[in-house]
């Protein structure tokens, strides 16, 4: 069951019973120790309404809902684990959805997705322990994706590629503790080879080859230490 379904239908078969449950005396209390308890209200500073929700000896529980100065719904958060973890879901003003997901500690927390405001997917990502994990991809409006790149332990580690939008292979190259490292090829929409050369720790090294559709190389570039030694054009007229 996809992630944002299972947001609103818990959302909604509790709401309902907090609601019911809720007089004027019960709302924003405070026990003997200053600790927020119950349903609270929480206005800004020109009275206006950022979000409801409940608290539980001064940690959020269950459903909370921020919204905007309009009040039209910003955000949706369902807490639990001590109110450690939540899984939300933000809206654009129109009402799609904007962004789903886990937060633990206040920290983003397994997969993530992103939508534009007419609800299209637009990129993915993915947390373990508070860092950036796994492959992470964003899309074209057609679905088609434009990018993925590897992360391992908040740093890029491992493939990194591009496409172009008919979904046909644009760039491909590797990263190595955050850094470009080995054979890139970028590519022509036809396929064929337009740049070939090679990383070493983000710096260009070597023989960097141009060539055009027709495999033929129009321009060759030598590189050490990160600079241009030679170069050197050929006429294949």
């Amino acid at each position: 069951m996809p992630l944002k379904l299972i947001v609103t239908l818990i959302f909604l078969v509790s709401a309902g019973s907090i609601i019911s449950q809720i007089t004027p005396d019960t709302v924003n209390r405070t026990d003997n120790n200053g600790l927020k308890q119950g349903y609270w209200k929480k206005y800004d500073e020109d009275g206006l309404l950022k979000y409801i929700g409940y608290f539980k000896d001064d940690k959020p529980y269950g459903n909370f809902v921020y919204y905007y100065p309009d009040e039209i719904v910003k955000a949706r958060s369902i807490f639990y684990n001590d109110g450690t973890k939540s899984i939300t879901t933000t809206y654009h003003h129109s009402g799609k959805v904007m962004t789903e997901g886990f937060y633990t500690d206040k920290e983003k927390d397994s997969l993530w997705k992103y939508f534009n405001s007419e609800g299209l997917l637009l990129k993915e990502e993915f947390y373990r322990n508070k860092m950036k994990e796994g492959t992470w991809k964003t899309y074209y409006e057609s679905g088609q994706v434009s990018d993925e790149i590897t992360w391992r332990q908040d740093k890029k580690e491992g493939p990194w590629k591009q496409y172009f939008p008919d979904g046909k292979l644009k760039l491909e190259g590797q990263y190595a503790n955050d850094e470009k490292q080995g054979e890139f090829r970028y590519y022509y929409q036809s396929g064929k080879i337009d740049i070939i050369g090679f990383y070493e720790a983000s710096i260009r090294t070597g023989e960097w080859l141009y060539m055009d559709e027709k495999a033929r190389v129009t321009r060759k570039e030598v590189y050490e230490n990160g600079k241009l030694v030679k170069e050197q054009n050929f006429d294949n007229k």
